[in-house]
């Protein structure tokens, strides 16, 4: 069954839940800020995540789901029975992922207001937090975060939406693995915010 629309009549959540039980290539184009993407579904699977045919990582791939989520712009087409040529597999359950998005979307409008200023310089400290759903975004900017690294340079480095870069940074801030240093090319505080004594 081929099946072709666009994104601001039929949603990719609402998308998924139509081909779970089918196989094959949902194809994504037009959608602004995105590359086209292709979706690689089996039954009750994401198979895979391309972009410019080639598979993304998995932190990348859930970044562009998530933009994707968000998106009520865009064209589609479903083709049937294609497989990706490669050998990389997410094999994420497609409810599972759906949820796992609709929560971290949920949670970046619920912290917006509290997200780091882009500017503002992370560095590691303490030990890696015990939860999975951070532990792949902090393998990658590690290197980064060793030296220090503001939001806006972890998200251009990593490939990664800009506020998702902010509210990792914030639930590891939270979680004691990073502390923040002053905004970059801010002057160090010599007095508190009251000023001078």
């Amino acid at each position: 069954m081929a099946l072709f629309g666009s994104l601001d009549s039929m949603p990719l959540e609402e998308l998924l839940l139509v081909l779970k039980s089918k196989e094959g290539a949902l194809e994504i184009w037009n959608v602004k800020g995105l590359p086209a993407t292709t979706l690689y579904l089996k039954p009750g699977r994401i198979r895979s995540i391309d972009q410019r045919g080639k598979p993304l990582p998995p932190e990348a791939a859930k970044a562009v789901l998530l933009t994707l989520l968000k998106a009520r712009e865009g064209s589609f087409e479903f083709l049937p029975n294609l497989r990706p040529r490669h050998r990389v597999r997410l094999n994420w359950p497609t409810e599972k992922a759906l949820l796992s998005l609709v929560t971290l979307h949920d949670e970046l409008d619920r912290y917006r207001d509290q997200l780091p200023d882009p500017q503002t310089r992370f560095r590691l400290q303490g030990s890696p937090p015990e939860d999975a759903r951070y532990r792949g975004f902090l393998e990658k900017a590690a290197l980064y975060l060793e030296r220090g690294a503001t939001a806006q340079e972890l998200a251009q480095a990593l490939a990664l939406p800009l506020d998702l870069v902010r509210l990792y940074l914030l639930k590891l801030e939270h979680l004691g693995a990073l502390r923040w240093e002053a905004k970059k090319g801010a002057a160090p505080l010599l007095f508190g915010k009251g000023g001078a004594a």
